[in-house]
């Protein structure tokens, strides 16, 4: 009973941010050889202070996008990860990572969008 009560206490808890923001879901399928993650599809989230995140569907786990993302998860207000932890190598570009930069732009959109 109390791991139940800590459970749906957590969901809560995530409801209530994640419904705070604007969310999308995107996959490789959308963004082609620009795709930069190792999963299939993820999720791009601008929350109301214009820090934008990846989110790991599977995991719930959310990776910073932009500066602020990563001041915010440096300071301990947001449970992140670095984004580089989920990125593919970029073939092109031999010990470099896949640019996270089309997945910034389609999240900071969402800051823009009708509520």
């Amino acid at each position: 009973m109390k791991t139940r009560s800590i459970a749906l206490l957590l969901l809560a808890l995530t409801a209530q941010t994640v419904s705070a923001a604007q969310i999308i879901t995107v996959s490789k399928f959308q963004f082609g050889k620009q795709w930069a993650f190792t999963k299939e599809e993820v999720q791009l989230l601008c929350r109301p202070d214009g820090s934008l995140f990846a989110l790991n569907i599977s995991t719930l786990m959310q990776y910073p996008l932009n500066e602020q993302a990563t001041r915010a998860m440096a300071s301990g207000q947001v449970n992140a990860t670095p984004v580089d932890t989920i990125l593919l190598d970029d073939p092109a570009n031999p010990g470099k990572k896949m640019s996270i930069a089309p997945f910034a732009e389609r999240a900071g959109q969402l800051c823009n969008a009708p509520g």
